[in-house]
């Protein structure tokens, strides 16, 4: 993902420094978007229209604490943690695309803002390619970050569920931000935010909500889709492209990577030629 977002930055903004452990300062608000359920909203301020973060499956917008806030320059950038995940409140329904999109176009209505570019990282593309064609209104432009799949048609096929879950490596059994630090960088890659890894290692895990968003993700539109789109993507040639860490692993568990690496590319490339 991160190596992804550079070249983002470079179409969209100058970039200014990162630092590895945190960006600068944002201002989180809760916003109600049911009496019972309220969403986390990263605010890093800036001028200019706005710029909405939208987290990928089991990411909450801590995820784009170092990446973000390089766009506050020239927009007003925010990030909206989806329900179920991190801060945001954990209801038991409300998973299904169309609940999750009114949960943005409340936040936005919250924040008086008519109108948005919306970059959204893999399974945010649900929700992106909702706005797009049916909250057309609500917006401006759509950035995909290897996200721009019919997830629905995903979903559906065996070979798709029978790729997961990977193989990985044990998760440090410790509180040690840096030994955390590491595993995350060998499994998902360098530059992790902290404030993201102690979301993604804290009690509570996301991995039950899984099915629900599954069953939940809607049918893409992608033919209504009338306005400005950019999709980026990452495309590895090898499972150690996709996977680092997989000469880490015994013999056993590379050959079931490669077994998932495998299915995932024939499903993806089977999707994006229909």
């Amino acid at each position: 993902m991160f190596r992804l977002l550079v070249l983002v930055t470079s179409l969209l903004a100058t970039p200014l420094p990162v630092a590895r452990t945190q960006g600068p300062a944002h201002h989180i608000a809760f916003v109600k978007v049911r009496p019972d359920v309220g969403l986390e909203v990263l605010d890093w301020g800036g001028h200019g229209p706005a710029l909405v973060f939208l987290a990928g499956f089991g990411n909450s917008g801590h995820v784009f604490d170092t990446f973000a806030p390089q766009f506050a320059n020239q927009f007003h950038v925010i990030a909206i943690t989806r329900r179920g995940f991190g801060a945001s409140s954990h209801p038991g329904a409300g998973y299904d695309t169309g609940t999750l999109v009114r949960d943005i176009t409340s936040v936005l209505d919250s924040l008086e803002i008519p109108r948005a570019t919306f970059v959204g990282h893999s399974f945010a593309g649900t929700e992106l390619s909702s706005l797009g064609a049916f909250h057309a209104d609500r917006v401006t432009q759509l950035i995909y970050l290897d996200s721009s799949y019919d997830f629905a048609r995903l979903f559906a096929d065996p070979r798709w569920q029978r790729a997961f879950p990977v193989p990985r490596p044990p998760v440090p059994a410790t509180t040690d931000i840096g030994a955390l630090r590491h595993w995350f960088d060998l499994v998902m890659g360098p530059g992790l935010p902290d404030d993201e890894i102690q979301v993604l290692t804290s009690s509570g895990g996301s991995d039950s909500l899984g099915a629900l968003l599954q069953r939940g993700a809607a049918a893409s539109a992608f033919n209504l889709i009338k306005g400005p789109v950019l999709a980026l993507w990452a495309t590895p040639m090898s499972v150690s492209d996709q996977y680092p860490y997989s000469r880490r692993l015994d013999s056993l568990e590379q050959s079931r990577l490669q077994d998932s690496f495998h299915d995932q590319e024939t499903v993806r490339a089977f999707v994006a030629s229909r």
